[in-house]
């Protein structure tokens, strides 16, 4: 998506920008439905980019485990996660092995980690978007972020700012 989409949400008078993931689109408008439609849209540098460029207060990101992973540092941080939130070391070796995000995820979810393992991804991942949106100014657009099940359906964490 490119930064007209963005260019639409302040033309709307609005302040907020819900990018999500692939299959999380239904989700996104059930968990804020008061949000016109032109303010989703899938997640992208460039609606990113154009959040900053065109003055919005906020993003939100509704995001499943693997496009969450991808911003927050890639695979490995899935493994990071794991040992800072105490899964123990067979655990942390078990997802570092996992060939996927997704599989992590049912790690976590098994050992009964999910919780705390997808609240601290959605931490890493709205810091991640804070950094990434810093302006020029000093200023940045406060960021929350929602993990959703692998259907897309379900919030399993969430973390975030509010908008001043």
């Amino acid at each position: 998506m490119t930064t007209d989409a963005a260019m639409r949400v302040a033309e709307l008078g609005e302040r907020t920008l819900v990018m999500h993931g692939p299959g999380a689109a239904g989700a996104a408008r059930r968990m804020l439905p008061r949000l016109p439609d032109a303010c989703f849209v899938p997640a992208s540098p460039d609606a990113l980019r154009g959040a900053v460029e065109h003055g919005l207060a906020q993003i939100v990101l509704i995001a499943g485990v693997g496009e969450q992973a991808g911003i927050a540092g890639g695979p490995a941080v899935l493994a990071e996660i794991t040992a800072d939130m105490d899964g123990g070391p067979a655990l942390t070796a078990q997802v570092a092995a996992a060939e996927t995000p997704e599989r992590a995820y049912e790690l976590w979810e098994a050992a009964g980690r999910l919780g705390p393992c997808g609240r601290e991804l959605c931490r890493r991942t709205a810091a991640e978007l804070e950094r990434r949106a810093a302006r020029p100014d000093g200023g940045a657009l406060a960021a929350q972020v929602v993990l959703v099940d692998g259907g897309g359906e379900r919030m399993v964490g969430m973390f975030g700012r509010m908008a001043r």
